[in-house]
């Protein structure tokens, strides 16, 4: 997580509840229809010949979603013959095949026989579990304390729930389907991690789009590809699906089946993409997912008089419930009644700005921060690529505004700050350059968990001030948001991107460190307002 950036929200709490109850009708049909037990569907159906239909069912609603939310612009685009269409990137490529293997591979895992709804789950829960932290390892993003015990109460309860072993059969397809939907997270979450797990909604979108953008064809091109040029009876299965199961009287629940996964795809996604580490994410997907699980179970055997959960699958269930309130936001509850207390109050006093004229951060004392968590201040450094020299700023002055605090980087949502960093021609999703995470090392300035962004209109409307390196970038801003408090960092001089050499980039450090201390200091020569 960026330092200084936590924006405590509820909104993947709701996310969290649509996947849960979408996924509960969903796991349900398909086990009601490949095991016969569906009213009005004659005999059993294959897990490959139910495929094609709920695929289809999937991509026309996943692509109807994007298109009613308008998110269709926030896409990368290539030009095809004077044509300008939605195009994606490599990393969102690489995501889109694996999560296109991760929907086949979900619903044929509710289809095999003698696999019960929770042990599938259990399957490929588990192992999604271990690949989390691993990425956040690898990515080096802190992971807080309740999110390790989450993870570790979700282990604990798939240990309880895989005791009961008298209840599973597990057949060599049904491995093989486990292996593939463990490859496509294994694609899909480092990918997410190093381009798309920020704050910044534009970003989100944009990954969320281009990964549908390959997911939904592939979806459905290959199983179409398989029934017309393979042989066997995985083949056949695949052929019926994409012919005589389209008039049969399943095709309804089969399309219904196709719709929720939409739904629930939908909310699982955006919960992944979510700024927090992999190790909060994924157990609360997790958490939610297993949980719907045992409600699916219920409802089957009070519909359809299949058999109920086991003592050892509830036992798990209530594990996983605790780590759910780990999860929650109850460990943030003085910051919620803070606000509330501050809303009441009225108590809406702005903090002093670090630039314009020359007052000083350094004169609020922490408890004053602490008081008015309400009052939000953001200040946007802008380059060019945003992968050097505005991320070294948005570092150094997080940095400096936390020591003036004497509070942690991480404490500085609570005073209401926010240092924020674009570029005017960045390319989303590249990581900050080294030599600007060693230069800050020697500085002793945390790098924060960086991606580049494009600067956006919204984004400069929340700045009090923007904070540029060039005229040129300067102007660009206005020219998006003309009323803008639009600066140069150095108001002498355009402060370009250092040549390639021995300490250049730690000399460059240094030089910005220098020009913000003097905005917090106030220094007598007035910055350039004017446009």
């Amino acid at each position: 997580m960026e330092a200084g950036k936590r924006k405590y929200s509820l909104s993947i709490w709701l996310l969290a509840f649509g996947y849960f109850s979408f996924y509960i009708p969903y796991s349900s049909l398909i086990k009601a229809i490949t095991e016969g037990s569906l009213s009005g569907a004659s005999g059993s159906v294959s897990g490959l010949e139910l495929l094609p239909s709920t695929v289809i069912a999937t991509f026309i609603v996943m692509l109807l979603f994007i298109t009613l939310m308008g998110w269709w612009k926030y896409a990368g685009r290539r030009t095809f013959f004077g044509l300008s269409i939605p195009f994606p990137s490599r990393v969102t490529f690489i995501s889109g095949i694996g999560f296109a293997v991760i929907i086949a591979t979900t619903t044929l895992a509710y289809s095999f026989n003698g696999v019960s709804i929770i042990f599938a789950l259990l399957l490929l829960r588990g192992g999604v579990l271990i690949i989390a932290p691993t990425v956040d390892a690898v990515f080096k993003r802190r992971v807080r304390w309740f999110s390790w015990t989450a993870l570790a109460l979700s282990f604990t309860a798939l240990g309880i729930a895989f005791s009961d072993v008298d209840n599973y059969r597990m057949t060599t397809l049904a491995s093989l389907n486990l292996a593939a939907y463990l490859t496509g997270y294994l694609a899909r979450l480092p990918c997410m991690t190093r381009a798309a797990k920020s704050r910044e909604k534009a970003l989100t979108y944009r990954y969320f789009v281009e990964e549908q953008l390959v997911a939904m064809p592939v979806l459905v091109a290959i199983p179409a590809i398989y029934a017309l040029t393979g042989a066997g009876n995985a083949a056949m299965d695949l052929r019926r699906g994409f012919t005589t199961f389209l008039g049969s009287e399943a095709i309804i629940p089969a399309l219904m089946i196709g719709i929720f996964y939409a739904c629930l795809g939908i909310c699982g996604t955006l919960i992944y993409l979510d700024r927090r580490e992999n190790t909060f994410c994924i157990p609360l997907n997790r958490c939610s997912s297993l949980l719907s699980g045992v409600a699916a179970s219920y409802a089957l055997a009070f519909l359809l008089d299949q058999k109920p959960p086991s003592a050892s699958q509830l036992v798990a269930s209530g594990l996983v419930i605790i780590a759910l309130l780990f999860l929650s936001p109850l460990h943030h509850l003085d910051i919620y009644i803070a606000k509330l207390k501050s809303a009441f109050a009225g108590n809406r006093k702005a903090l002093p700005s670090i630039a314009e004229d020359g007052s000083r951060v350094a004169d609020l004392s922490p408890v004053t921060s602490r008081l008015m968590p309400a009052a939000r201040r953001v200040f946007l450094f802008v380059c060019g690529g945003n992968t050097f020299r505005s991320p070294i700023a948005q570092a150094i002055c997080t940095a400096e505004i936390a020591a003036r605090l004497n509070i942690s980087a991480d404490e500085l949502s609570k005073a209401g700050i926010e240092v924020i960093s674009a570029g005017v021609k960045a390319r989303p999703g590249e990581q900050m350059k080294p030599d600007a995470r060693l230069a800050l090392a020697r500085l002793c300035v945390t790098a924060h968990d960086h991606v580049s962004r494009s600067v956006t209109a919204d984004m400069i409307e929340q700045a009090e001030a923007v904070y540029c390196m060039t005229e040129e970038q300067r102007r660009a801003i206005l020219g998006i948001a003309p009323t803008a408090n639009v600066q140069l960092l150095d108001p002498d001089q355009d402060i370009e991107e250092p040549h390639e050499g021995e300490g250049a980039a730690e000399r460059f450090a240094r030089r910005i460190q220098e020009l913000i201390r003097m905005r917090f200091d106030g220094f007598e020569r007035k910055p350039q307002l004017q446009g």
